[in-house]
């Protein structure tokens, strides 16, 4: 709000003041850009993998009263507009303020400014919040040229990261995540480099769970970390980074952890990887190794050890090549990732990989409704918890192959195929009854996608997809076994699908 407070007296004090250079050099170089998404999705199944509900006429308790045959339906177009202002400070400080707004779906009341018109006759669809409260600033940042000479600092709520990445970002989601969110960090950014190497440093705050700035002691999610990146090579690149995720626990101080709180000791993960692609003409090669340290520090329960040792790995390969024809440019391509999980929670390690702020989302399906709450129970139940399937590769052994093709007579237009297959790494004791089997397959899923680049700052995306549950999923789902962790058991299995419409607008 004071960000918005800031740029509203700069916009009113450059109206108000007389034309001329105060005037001109208030918002120097001002420049206005931004983005519409629009997402149109259809899908059925997806939450559940089931179509019926159980086999005595009830509802799964994880459903609720709406879906008694545990079909969801889903069927909606969300829009998402998001406004970035820049302008530079002085010559050497620059500033950037990004706002969005993800709130508003087809079939809804628009927004309105939050305030009730006495004298307006009729009824009213009133917002309370209105747009302005529907409005998140999601940058807000000055970068400072050359600090000492030879590094660049960005200071405030800004994004991180590339899209997509396993490990960390922060930023719009670009592969359409069901519902358009967007991440921001709020943190230091320095940035070095020279011909040979690129070193970028960040310090921030994830998550601030105190109440009030004199909140004693302060709970919260701080991020540091350091990327190094060589420079120079048009056929290869190659880097390093190490991140530190500390999530701040305030128990009993300084008590080990027990039943009732953890103790006041910190959660502490630390990722160390590698990472680098090499090209062969139209051909590339690309992988990816991250390795967890630190100390995993939580409340204790019946099934949950107090406090363990993070052990986690991952590692995640890709590779294709394109092939010009006289009739079409054709790009097959194939990927594989694997990431540990962890048997047995109530041992002295967590082997469970996990990552800072992953992004990896493969798949249509898969990919579209991770981490949300309409997140496939296929995806679901094998440590991924309950806010959906993991946006990295916790517990999980996923590979894809593909291929895509672009037709000389229509060089604008993209078609995709791709088929996936999803299973968990190992069977979790804290989230898989004993009845899956030691099954470990979740899904196999087919997509369909098709894209429009109608110009270079607008584009279409459409497809279709399915996804078949596998072994795990099965024996979860029809299992009437009262023992299971699964609160849907007893219904039985379906596909789901899912068919989309996407459309980005840059300006």
């Amino acid at each position: 709000m004071q960000i918005k407070k800031l740029l509203g007296t700069s916009l009113a004090l450059s109206l108000m003041l007389p034309y001329g250079t105060a005037q001109a050099e208030l918002l120097k170089n001002f420049k206005f850009s931004g983005q519409l998404d629009w997402q149109a999705t259809s899908a059925n199944n997806v939450t559940d993998f089931a179509t019926h509900g159980k086999a005595d006429g009830t509802a799964p308790a994880s459903l609720t009263a709406g879906h008694k045959t545990a079909r969801d339906r889903i069927g909606d177009m969300q829009t998402r507009l998001m406004l970035n202002m820049d302008w530079d400070l002085l010559d050497d400080v620059h500033a950037k303020v990004s706002l969005g707004k993800t709130d508003r779906t087809w079939g809804t009341a628009g927004n309105v400014d939050g305030h009730f018109d006495a004298g307006t006759p009729g009824p009213q669809a009133i917002d309370a919040a209105g747009v302005l409260g529907a409005t998140f600033v999601d940058q807000a940042y000055v970068k400072i040229d050359k600090v000492f000479g030879t590094v660049d600092a960005t200071l405030g709520r800004q994004f991180y990261g590339d899209p997509g990445d396993l490990i960390v970002y922060f930023g719009p989601s670009v592969k359409a995540l069901y519902g358009l969110p967007i991440n921001g960090i709020d943190a230091l950014r320095v940035d070095w480099s020279n011909d040979m190497v690129g070193v970028t440093g960040i310090a921030g705050k994830i998550a601030n769970g105190a109440s009030t700035n004199a909140t004693i002691p302060q709970t919260g999610t701080d991020l540091t970390g350091i990327n190094a990146m060589l420079k120079g090579h048009e056929d290869m690149n190659l880097g390093a980074y190490l991140y530190n995720r500390v999530i701040h626990n305030v128990g009993a101080a300084g008590a080990p952890p027990d039943l009732a709180s953890a103790g006041g000791k910190n959660d502490n993960l630390w990722v160390l990887g590698a990472k680098g692609k090499y090209m062969m003409g139209n051909s590339y090669v690309s992988g990816e190794i991250a390795k967890d340290f630190g100390e995993n520090r939580q409340t204790e329960t019946a099934l949950l050890a107090g406090s363990r040792n993070y052990t986690g790995w991952a590692f995640k390969l890709d590779a294709g090549t394109r092939m010009d024809m006289a009739m079409a440019s054709v790009k097959p391509w194939a990927e594989f990732g694997y990431g540990s999980g962890d048997s047995n929670s109530k041992s002295a390690t967590n082997r469970d990989f996990t990552a800072i702020f992953g992004d990896y989302r493969p798949g249509d399906i898969y990919g579209r409704f991770a981490n949300t709450s309409a997140a496939p129970l296929a995806f679901n139940i094998t440590g991924a918890g309950a806010g959906g399937a993991p946006t990295t590769l916790t517990n999980r052994v996923i590979w894809g192959l593909g291929v895509k093709a672009t037709p000389a007579s229509l060089d604008r237009l993209t078609v995709g195929l791709s088929l996936w297959d999803f299973n968990a790494q190992t069977t979790n004791a804290v989230s898989v009854d004993t009845n899956l089997g030691g099954n470990k397959h979740l899904a196999t899923e087919l997509d369909l996608d098709a894209t429009w680049k109608h110009s270079e700052n607008v584009s279409f995306g459409t497809g279709v997809a399915m996804a078949q549950p596998g072994g795990a999923v099965k024996a979860a789902l029809q299992s009437t076994d009262p023992t299971t962790v699964s609160a849907a058991s007893g219904i039985g299995v379906s596909n789901a699908y899912l068919g989309y419409f996407d459309v980005c607008v840059k300006f």
